[in-house]
């Protein structure tokens, strides 16, 4: 009987042998042949590391294709959160002192990697040489930690142009979703200008390197690369040596106003009006965008920026909203032609205040009225009362259809990121709506309105780019070309992709004889006794066609406007500035465009050299 139970136990315990032994073998031929492809991955994965090797950004260049901007090789410390043990006191420490940054910082830079834990996390871009020889000495205990040779971006000329060249930062949440596939929570994105307008450009496109790492996520070989493929060059149509020019000429002038000097703000903008092309575009006051890629002042830059009252990043030539003041009687002399309301040489008595209480600029200094003028006085000695008169006889629904045709209330088309502002177009139907929420009486148009309209004053809101349109038109007699700021567009061999051409934006329809008139009117406020562009331009080697303007602002200091193109004929530059805050639009901003006028046709040149 014993033996029988004996056998059974055996018999037992063979089966159990045999089905353990059954099952052993039947999960390694699982784990072998059925998922062996899937772990051998798996190894793989955990042995492999994939690191994203970034492409040099595209240069940037000027018209002379001068560099401004470029991409040069620089370290960046990476760090692969799925390599980075997660109880790692010391090894944070140890590698925030290193590279000079809180602890604070560094989690901020690994939480935008969350979502690829085995990918590097790019913590700190541009690192000396000093802390890379550090971080090798100390290898051993900063696990999933990486150095990387990555392109850094430099601004050859610090803050030239920057709001037009514009500036990078790291990517956001929503730019992320936007741009979608190749980018990554620590990539850099252009924020602002070209950089960010033509990014997908400029970016190229993203290499991999493939390195092998041991069980502690350390680097020890590499095993394969794909190179990155550079971005395309932009060369803008801006002048750099234009562009330094006014930006000093701007900065030196508001030191010697009398009120306020330095405190003043405002933009230049110069054009080739017979094509559109931008020769420069400046905002003061501006900002350094390579500041801003610097880990160890970016953040306390941009607060510095975005606290200052001045605000740096707002785009003055494109975004500001303005009143042109005296800058806008070319529009309403050219209704009064075309309307036939007056003849160019009739006479009329400028007492020195309007009907509805307009008042000449000699009448508020205590001066004489102008008396018995025709319209070249009016347009040279910018007489508020003659165009308030005459303004009220076009009527402000003429004024808007005219307004309209000089593209007020309408965005210029200008490519350039974040976009520029439309302005609005005063009219009857806008007054109605805008105040819709106000009396009949407040909402009526009157033409105590129509007045204020004519001399560039009331319910005007347009850009610095719409300012200059209307002298573009007059410079080439009614065409209006879009603005452009990029001349071509090239690969990374050289090759020309874009190339751009004028493009013809708007024509405003009106008689050859009044457009010629309307330049020579032009030449008043330059070459008249009592010009108000006399003291800037009267000594001025070439024909030149100005008009100075003043938009008032209750409460504190006007505006000054100045606008010019030479020569007269055959215009080949077109200069407009604002100064806000400066006074007098003659004296305010007329020097900072003599300046420029002088830059370009080499006269300043010749100056030093003498």
């Amino acid at each position: 009987m014993a033996d029988k139970d004996t056998e059974k136990r055996l018999l037992l315990l063979f089966s159990l042998i045999l089905a353990l032994a059954v099952i052993i073998v039947g999960r390694l031929w699982y784990l072998q042949m059925i998922k062996g492809e899937h772990y051998a991955r798996l190894a793989d994965g955990n042995r492999m590391r994939q690191l994203r090797v970034m492409s040099p950004r595209g240069e940037i260049r000027d018209r002379r294709g001068e560099v401004l901007v470029r991409s040069r090789a620089s370290f960046t410390v990476s760090l692969v959160p799925g390599g980075f043990p997660k109880e790692a006191g010391k090894n944070v420490e140890l590698l925030c002192e290193l590279l000079g940054i809180s602890p604070e910082e560094l989690e901020e830079a690994v939480e935008k990697g969350r979502g690829f834990p085995y990918e590097p996390v790019r913590i700190r871009r541009n690192v000396d040489p000093e802390t890379v020889v550090a971080l090798e000495e100390n290898r051993i205990h900063l696990p999933g930690v990486f150095i990387e040779k990555e392109p850094v971006r430099e601004y050859l000329y610090g803050d030239l142009a920057s709001h037009l060249i514009g500036h990078l930062g790291i990517i956001n949440a929503a730019e992320l979703r936007e741009y979608g596939a190749g980018y990554r929570g620590s990539d850099l994105v252009g924020k602002s200008g070209i950089e960010q307008t033509y990014e997908n450009l400029l970016r190229g496109e993203i290499g991999m390197l493939t390195v092998e790492v041991n069980a502690l996520s350390r680097p020890l070989r590499n095993v394969n690369i794909l190179d990155p493929i550079p971005g395309y060059n932009i060369v803008l149509t801006l002048d750099r040596r234009l562009q330094a020019v006014a930006e000093r000429a701007f900065l030196e002038h508001i030191e010697t106003l009398e009120e306020n000097p330095g405190t003043q703000t405002g933009g230049i903008l110069a054009v080739n009006p017979q094509n559109g092309e931008v020769l420069v575009m400046a905002s003061i006051p501006s900002f350094c965008p390579e500041r801003l890629l610097d880990v160890t002042e970016r953040n306390t830059y941009y607060k510095e920026l975005s606290a200052d009252q001045k605000r740096p990043f707002f785009n003055r030539v494109t975004q500001a909203l303005y009143g042109p003041g005296s800058a806008f009687k070319p529009v309403t002399a050219l209704a009064l032609l075309e309307e036939n309301v007056i003849s160019p040489t009739e006479r009329f008595n400028a007492t020195g205040i309007s009907k509805y209480g307009v008042r000449d600029w000699v009448i508020t200094n205590n001066q004489a009225p102008f008396g018995l003028i025709d319209m070249y006085d009016a347009v040279g000695m910018s007489s508020n009362h003659y165009f308030a008169e005459h303004g009220v006889q076009v009527g402000i629904d003429n004024l808007s259809r005219w307004m309209e045709a000089f593209g007020f209330g309408s965005p210029t088309g200008l490519q350039l990121l974040p976009g520029e502002s439309k302005g609005l177009l005063p009219s009857r139907e806008w007054k109605e709506k805008a105040f819709s929420d106000q009396p009949a009486s407040e909402r009526n148009w009157y033409p105590s309105d129509t007045e204020q309209i004519s001399i560039g004053q009331g319910f005007h809101q347009m850009t610095l780019l719409q300012i200059a349109q209307v002298y573009q038109a007059v410079a080439t007699k009614g065409k209006i070309y879009t603005p452009q700021i990029v001349k071509e567009i090239l690969t990374p061999e050289g090759t020309v992709i874009y190339q751009s051409e004028p493009k013809l934006s708007k024509t405003v329809e009106a008689k050859e004889k009044n457009w010629e008139l309307l330049r020579h009117l032009l030449t008043a406020p330059v070459k008249h006794p009592r010009g108000t562009a006399r003291t800037s331009l009267a000594d001025f080697p070439i024909p030149v066609a100005a008009k100075t303007g003043t938009w008032e602002i209750p409460g504190r200091l006007s505006n000054g406007v100045f606008v010019a193109f030479a020569p007269v004929e055959e215009p080949e530059i077109l200069v407009a500035v604002i100064v806000e805050q400066g006074g007098g639009g003659a004296s305010a901003a007329g020097p900072i465009v003599r300046r420029i006028l002088d830059s370009y046709f080499g006269f300043e040149e010749q100056e030093n050299e003498e």
